[in-house]
């Protein structure tokens, strides 16, 4: 489970390899080999990288880039004074701008709405000198849609599609043939909008490719727990792991290193999994718990639009016509109405019945049960409680993949 050349361990320091902080993803192996991936079926995009941080920019800096624009508001303040408030993707991220109007707002608010623009400006910081980063516009023009793929915020560092890609259909080449076939059969129904959706708006994965990386680390860890003796043993030790990653977190900010602390509220939910998995005393279905890894957030594909979004996603989905979409990555006004848990239930049902599987009744609903249940508490959004040991573990590895993601990017601006 352990690369053999990664053994550094935590003892509530900051411990680092090759400058970079350990972590328990970089400890788990990659699962490889087993699957083939059919790249003529499974086509993999292209999508280059921007070197543009918004991190790095201070107060006062100038910029010039374009972004995609997820929203478009006319605001008035107390003194008459108009502006345009503007939710923004850019390649460094997502950003909120303002373009004061002068007379001019029949000019600006087409090029706004047409979705992908040009600007210049500043970076403003309020309050300063810590507060949030927007950015003052000062000139606007409109360009294509071609030229715009780009803006999304992609991967982080030198991980590629390719690589995930890959491993997703190693991991899915373990399953049962029952189980492998309602897995391709979902993604080649869905494999264009799949393999670029973001997993999240704001929290975690927030990102093109964002979804398919969340899917294949939960996949790997679950893969990985599944395979020891003593499952439960394994998930606790990885918690105990994560759990220092907290405690260097809460170190610094105790000794005045502003951090945010991503897995604040985290522990309590994991080890009460935990606990209920070892009063249950199951053995672990692999089979079914990939199942509800790959299904629980795939709804996200309709609860959230962006630019690369297939615009008659829905209509493959019911008997429907019409599109709802955004340029940036955006919640879908239509999608959000019924959220990312129900979809998931029904590309499921869609996916066995187009695979031509028939489940037992007992399985069926086990996955089902995955599905709503996956945030684990009525407050974080799940339609039931987790009741199964599948359920309680896929709850745990998603909490914990969201997290340790949150943390990643916290520690890559410090």
């Amino acid at each position: 489970m352990f690369a053999s050349n990664d053994k550094t361990r935590y003892n509530g320091q900051r411990e680092e390899k090759g400058g970079h902080i350990m972590n328990y993803y970089q400890q788990i192996d990659a699962v490889a080999g087993g699957g083939t991936f059919d790249r003529a079926r499974f086509q993999v995009p292209k999508v280059e990288k921007s070197t543009l941080r918004l991190a790095d920019l201070s107060d006062g800096t100038p910029i010039q880039t374009n972004a995609l624009v997820s929203s478009v508001e006319v605001r008035e303040g107390k003194s008459g004074a108009k502006w345009l408030q503007l939710n923004l993707t850019t390649s460094g991220g997502l950003i909120r701008a303002k373009h004061w109007l002068r007379g001019n707002e029949d000019q600006l608010l087409p090029i706004y709405e047409s979705g992908v623009i040009a600007l210049e400006g500043k970076i403003d910081v309020y309050p300063k000198p810590d507060g949030a980063k927007s950015i003052t516009i000062d000139r606007v023009q409109p360009m294509s849609r071609d030229e715009a793929v780009s803006l999304l915020p992609g991967l982080p560092g030198d991980e590629t599609f390719d690589q995930y890609a890959e491993e997703l259909f190693a991991i899915l080449s373990t399953l049962s043939p029952d189980y492998e076939a309602i897995a391709l059969a979902l993604l080649d129904q869905y494999w264009d909008d799949f393999v670029l959706a973001p997993a999240a708006l704001y929290h975690h994965h927030n990102y093109v490719g964002g979804l398919l990386k969340h899917t294949v680390c939960m996949l790997r860890l679950g893969y990985r727990i599944q395979e020891q003796d003593d499952y439960l043993a394994t998930a606790f030790r990885i918690i105990k792991e994560a759990e220092q990653l907290h405690k260097v977190d809460v170190w610094n900010t105790m000794n005045g290193v502003k951090v945010e602390q991503a897995f604040r509220g985290t522990f309590e939910s994991l080890y009460t999994a935990c606990e209920a998995m070892a009063e249950l005393k199951e053995p672990l279905r692999w089979d079914e718990l990939a199942l509800g890894i790959l299904f629980h957030d795939i709804g996200k594909l309709f609860e959230y639009s962006h630019l690369l979004s297939s615009p008659r996603r829905f209509e493959q989905l019911f008997y429907v016509t019409g599109t709802s979409e955004t340029t940036g990555i955006a919640i879908n006004p239509m999608g959000s109405l019924v959220g990312h848990m129900p979809y998931g239930g029904l590309l499921f049902e869609k996916s066995q019945q187009a695979a031509g599987i028939t489940l037992p009744l007992d399985v069926h609903h086990r996955i089902w049960h995955m599905i709503l249940s996956h945030h684990g508490k009525r407050e974080w959004g799940s339609s039931v409680l987790p009741a199964t040991t599948e359920g309680w573990l896929l709850h745990l590895i998603d909490l914990l993949d969201a997290r340790y993601e949150k943390w990643a990017r916290v520690h890559e601006n410090l």
